[in-house]
């Protein structure tokens, strides 16, 4: 497909390839470029949420309480 370059710099993706890649307005593009190639990827962004037991558990969660214990107890010795 033949864009072409407006006078600031910026391109129209077509609607087709949009949609391909599932763009939508806001999104954010990674531009490379490979010697005379230049390649345009998506820029997915996770939530947080996504990436729960990705990790293996090395400690068992304890709790709110002891981490803020933890916490205060940790800032604590490092004002002294």
């Amino acid at each position: 497909m033949k864009v072409q370059v407006m006078g600031d710099g910026q391109i129209i993706i077509p609607s087709e390839i949009r949609q391909r890649l599932g763009l939508r307005e806001g999104d954010e593009l990674l531009f490379s470029l490979e010697g005379d190639v230049v390649r345009l990827r998506p820029i997915k962004r996770r939530r947080l949420s996504e990436f729960r037991g990705a990790l293996p558990a090395t400690v068992p969660y304890p709790g709110k309480e002891a981490i803020r214990q933890h916490v205060a107890e940790t800032l604590t010795i490092g004002n002294e």
